[in-house]
């Protein structure tokens, strides 16, 4: 009888023993991720001062400003109106230089 209480006893301190070790492992797969995300937003030009410069170039009043994904690299699209007209400006969250639309 203790035998058998033994053995079960064993088995749940390692169930529970290799769940712990599959947890840090997320855990630290997420903080790398984390870790990367962050080295590329420090090198990158920020979706404020792509509205300012944007507003800069064109004038008018900001009323829109989003960071979108196309063909593979970040764009910050702004959205100005001026004189009661919409233009949509794209600048290259990279570099800082605008695209066209």
């Amino acid at each position: 009888m203790f035998r058998a209480f033994s053995y079960t006893l064993f088995a749940l301190l390692m169930v529970t023993i290799g769940g712990t070790v599959a947890a840090a492992e997320v855990v630290e797969a997420k903080t790398e991720f984390r870790i990367e995300s962050m080295s590329l937003a420090v090198n990158a030009v920020s979706l404020q001062q792509a509205a300012a410069t944007a507003k800069q170039n064109h004038g008018g009043k900001v009323v829109k400003a989003e960071t979108r994904d196309r063909d593979g690299r970040l764009v910050h699209l702004i959205r100005l109106i001026n004189h009661g007209r919409v233009k949509t400006v794209l600048i290259d969250a990279q570099t800082g230089q605008e695209l066209s639309p």
